[in-house]
């Protein structure tokens, strides 16, 4: 079970004071520092890093690339830590709607809190990013080995062979023609396309007429 004393927590905050100021929260709070990050970019690369326990990531960050604010950021960067290397998410942001809340599940986000965040709203965004965070991973797990298990059904359906439709086979000595036209004793081609096994005995009727000699006890038919 998840302890503050065993989590790790990496804040994705482009203002720096803002950041600095969560930082100095999560310690009051209890919570180990995993690193501080200013864009998504960098977010994503300390994730992959040090594996924080959680990220707290801003909603709206500084995009690196074109340097203007990009609403989205935090979820973009949230899809990509789900993908590179999953960990909880919490969205810090200042606004709250069903829509948002509807794309951060989307994007893999465990958790959301509005800035500015009390003690004790941080808190319980964290804990419950964690635990949702872990049953997904066991729901992962669980699809992951069901779809092995499917794999491994679906290779012995296939290893199995059944004999359908019509077989062309002599009157007289019982032998049965392949598709190639040649013919086969009847067990030996049997046994080749389908997963019968032969023991050989005699009947009493092939006793009486083959071996009247040796059994001739045998009913007469």
């Amino acid at each position: 079970m998840n302890t503050k004393r065993n989590l790790s927590v990496l804040i994705a905050e482009d203002d720096a004071l803002i950041n600095d100021g969560t930082a100095d929260q999560l310690r009051r709070l209890g919570y180990a520092l995993a690193g501080q990050a200013y864009d998504a970019v960098q977010a994503v690369e300390l994730a992959a890093r040090h594996h924080p326990s959680v990220v707290l990531m801003d909603l709206q960050m500084i995009d690196p690339d074109t340097g203007r604010e990009d609403p989205q950021a935090g979820l973009k960067a949230a899809r990509v830590l789900q993908e590179r290397c999953p960990v909880a998410v919490v969205l810090l942001t200042a606004h709250e709607s069903p829509d948002l809340i509807r794309q951060a599940g989307r994007a893999g986000v465990s958790g959301y809190v509005v800035k500015p965040a009390h003690d004790t709203d941080l808190d319980r965004a964290i804990a419950i990013a964690c635990a949702r965070f872990e049953d997904l991973l066991a729901l992962r797990r669980l699809t992951a080995e069901l779809q092995r298990r499917n794999e491994e059904l679906q290779l012995a359906l296939g290893n199995v062979r059944t004999l359908r439709g019509l077989l062309p086979i002599c009157a007289h000595c019982k032998k049965i023609r392949d598709d190639a036209g040649y013919w086969h004793q009847v067990e030996l081609y049997l046994q080749k396309h389908s997963e019968v096994m032969f023991s050989h005995g005699i009947c009493p009727e092939c006793r009486t007429k083959f071996f009247p000699d040796l059994f001739p006890d045998a009913p007469k038919s």
